[in-house]
């Protein structure tokens, strides 16, 4: 496995997360890890996104993102973290003007 490129598809997949609005983030929060499958420099990488709460009184969520790959003989596995502040979470507003969607924030 490509470490780089696992690496930098890991910290897309957070970004994604950090961007959710916080109902969304809620939902991830001890659900089935979601996952799904990409194919990167010819090998095919599964990624596993799962949330839990990272303080007893829920002010933050911590979203863990893990990427399993090809490795000489064995399966690689890479993990990264992020810790999302529930202030923070990427709460959007989607107002319908003059046919299309806007975001803005709340």
């Amino acid at each position: 496995m490509n470490r780089a490129v696992a690496y930098a598809a890991l910290s897309g997949e957070l970004e994604a997360c950090r961007r959710l609005p916080r109902p969304m983030l809620v939902e991830l929060i001890g659900s089935t890890p979601a996952s799904k499958v990409i194919v990167v420099d010819g090998e095919e990488l599964l990624l596993e996104v799962q949330a839990a709460w990272a303080s007893p009184k829920r002010m933050s969520v911590r979203v863990t993102a893990i990427a399993y790959g090809p490795s000489h003989l064995q399966t690689e596995r890479l993990e990264e973290h992020l810790t999302i502040p529930m202030s923070d979470a990427g709460d959007i507003d989607l107002v319908a003007r003059r046919g299309s969607l806007q975001c803005r924030p709340q």
